[in-house]
């Protein structure tokens, strides 16, 4: 099995921040690995070519540490508590250090 990255990002930036009318390249960061396309002179024709090189790195169906969330652990014991208090209305959140009664008073 492949370990996971922690994270990834696709953008568009400017060849400088301080020029008014620099050129754009297309960025993509995976984990620690970056990747660029080459500079153009408008952000369309860069946005098409990061699209391209998303295509070639497979960067739509790579998964990554922060698609499970900082803590998934947490998140599935919320889920279960929350499907088994019957509740629809998606507010419960009563996973404490020791299991409480939850009250059904909304006003506090």
């Amino acid at each position: 099995m492949q370990e996971r990255i922690n994270s990834k990002i696709s953008q568009i930036l400017p060849t400088c921040w301080h020029e008014p009318n620099p050129k754009y390249l297309g960025h993509i960061r995976l984990g620690g690995e970056n990747h660029f396309t080459e500079k153009f002179d408008s952000k369309e024709e860069a946005f098409l070519e990061l699209r391209c090189l998303e295509k070639r790195l497979s960067y739509e169906i790579i998964k990554t540490l922060e698609d499970e969330g900082y803590y998934p652990e947490r998140a599935k014991v919320m889920e279960e508590k929350y499907q088994a208090s019957g509740r629809t209305n998606g507010l419960y959140t009563g996973l404490t250090v020791e299991d409480a009664e939850v009250s059904d008073n909304t006003s506090k």
